[in-house]
């Protein structure tokens, strides 16, 4: 789950829904992507870039273009670009470098005009792949090549203007090095593709781009299509075929479908199953364990966010990690929800899901962290990340239960989604002003005080039967996430153990103080599963050893639910 808790907003599908008409006069972006030749082990040793930019207009000094080079934590391809040239209509243009420290996860590089600029403006220049750089547990952005293909997010190759200009952005791809069978495909569609409206440059840098030999399904009579690369365990395209339906019953639960949503899968032997949210698309990873049931509850999270995160960025758009207890809150909600209505997925599944997310929950030492405080810790405390996926998604199921009872059974939570929903189409702001008047009017002050209490860190709890007559509510011992030692030592560099707790799983283990851990680990997925085991590499005394050992610490009461003996329940399902 690691690459889920950030994403960027999808300004395509939100700009179109607000109606964004096609605009002819509009200004180009081209984006003209050549991959080189595989090698003898099929990597792709670069990608030659061409960006042609219509409208350009700055003074000597002024940035003209950026590219960040930590993105989220993540290393880009920023500081190894080759061959890097600037050019308008009278010529060559000198320009010089400025980096900009945004925060402890974001740096970014941005290029100033030595002289003033006005009209079209092209760039070249190279990236090159590195096939030996290790996979990471973190947002898959950076360029990776495998098996004669190549993907990345934009923000970690692309230059793009500084301007916000909308332009209409074409997205082409040259295989003339790369020899015959070249295959391109980017968040925007398959192939060769211009957009229908016109975009600001934010949204070409959260866009992915795949190319080479991808497997490829779709595009559907909805717009939805698959690229993947790599080598999956389990035939893609019947998965695909599974998403793609769904995303078709999200579309007429909602009231409307975007014109494409594209989802791209990648190899990461050290983070499977994780995912991050882009334009209009989203990129998952895989490996050679993975299962079809193991992909399933993340396509349906991500392609969520096509619908329920908001544009303006007052919830939870880029830059927002402590309004995300609402895009994610509602996107875990429903990953589970809308395929059990749909009849996707069974009751044992829904009940999989919704315990996992209750059992993380509740055994969270840090359960009771206010909203306020999710931003500083976000990145630094694995505990902290999840909580607005957690305590978001079990607060939305309260709120669900406390309309339907209060109108008997006539209104829901999905009312209310509905409603913000149409206010953002209806070029409305999506925000929490919005949300609090309509959850008033649903449920009056004690939703508002309920809702304050939640963010202030109040624990929530679901009623008993919040998940229909077939569900009750039960108590069991479940053991707390513990690493044995002070979760700070992650963040140093190098990564020195401090803290560690006698007695612990992790000293029982073998591990001390003084332990330099030379491995990278997901802790997100960790935390949901009881029975996860964590193996850290270690440097001790200038020799190289491993342990293993299971990350838990005191058994505590936690919440879950189960399936109510059939004599007792309706057989039908109710309508969630």
């Amino acid at each position: 789950m690691t690459g889920r808790m950030l994403r960027f907003c999808p300004a395509l599908a939100m700009l179109l829904l607000a109606g964004a008409a096609p605009s002819d006069d509009a200004p180009h972006l081209v984006v003209r992507i050549a991959p080189a030749a595989p090698d003898a082990q099929q990597n792709i040793p670069f990608v030659d870039v061409t960006l042609v930019v219509d409208a350009l207009h700055a003074a000597a000094g002024d940035p003209l273009f950026e590219l960040p080079l930590v993105a989220n934590t993540v290393v880009t391809s920023g500081k190894d670009l080759q061959s890097l040239a600037f050019a308008d209509a009278a010529g060559p243009i000198v320009v010089t470098e400025l980096d900009i420290a945004e925060d402890a996860s974001n740096t970014t590089r941005r290029w100033r005009a030595s002289r003033a600029v006005l009209g079209a403006m092209t760039v070249r220049y190279r990236v090159p792949i590195d096939a030996a750089a290790p996979p990471l547990a973190l947002p898959q952005y950076e360029m990776r090549t495998e098996r004669g293909t190549f993907s990345a997010a934009g923000n970690a190759f692309l230059l793009l203007p500084t301007d916000r200009t909308p332009r209409r952005v074409e997205v082409q791809w040259d295989f003339s090095r790369y020899g015959a069978g070249g295959t391109g495909a980017s968040s925007f569609g398959l192939g060769d593709v211009t957009t229908p409206a016109a975009l600001p440059a934010p949204s070409l840098a959260s866009a992915y781009y795949m190319g080479g030999r991808p497997g490829t399904a779709g595009p559907e009579r909805d717009g939805f299509f698959a690229a993947w690369q790599g080598d999956p365990p389990f035939a893609m395209a019947p998965l695909m075929t599974w998403a793609g339906k769904l995303h078709r019953f999200y579309g007429s639960f909602f009231g409307y479908t975007p014109m494409s949503f594209g989802v791209f899968g990648r190899t990461n032997t050290r983070n499977p199953g994780s995912g991050i949210g882009l334009t209009d698309s989203f990129a998952y990873t895989f490996n050679q364990t993975s299962r079809p049931d193991d992909l399933r509850s993340l396509l349906a999270h991500e392609m969520l966010h096509s619908w329920v995160n908001s544009l303006d960025g007052s919830m939870d758009g880029a830059g927002g990690l402590d309004r995300s207890w609402f895009g994610e809150g509602l996107a875990v909600h429903y990953q589970r929800t809308l395929p059990y209505r749909a009849g996707m997925i069974s009751a044992d599944d829904f009940l999989k899901d919704l315990n996992e997310t209750a059992a993380r929950y509740y055994t969270n030492i840090k359960i009771t962290t206010p909203n306020a405080a999710i931003l500083d810790g976000f990145w630094r405390d694995t505990r902290v990340r999840v909580l607005p996926y957690d305590r978001g998604s079990l607060y939305f199921e309260t709120v669900d239960a406390q309309i339907r009872a209060k109108s008997g059974g006539k209104r829901s939570l999905d009312d209310i989604v509905r409603a913000m929903l149409a206010t953002r189409r209806g070029g409305g702001a999506m925000n929490e002003a919005l949300y609090r008047s309509l959850l008033e009017a649903q449920l009056g002050d004690k939703g508002i005080a309920d809702l304050d209490a939640m963010l202030a860190g109040r624990i929530v709890l679901p009623p008993s039967n919040a998940y229909g007559p077939r569900f009750r509510r039960v108590i069991r011992p479940l053991r707390r996430y513990d690493l044995g030692f002070d979760m700070a030592s992650l963040q140093a560099r190098p990564k020195i153990v401090r803290g560690l707790v006698a007695g612990s799983n992790a000293a029982l283990a073998g591990l001390r103080n003084g332990d330099e851990i030379l491995n990278s680990f997901p802790q997100d997925a960790l935390q949901g599963d009881q029975q996860a085991y964590v193996t850290l590499d270690l440097r001790r005394e200038g020799r190289v050893r491993r342990i293993r050992y299971q990350p838990r610490g005191e058994t505590v009461d936690a919440f879950q639910w189960v399936a109510v003996n059939p004599r007792q329940a309706t057989a039908s399902k109710r309508r969630m």
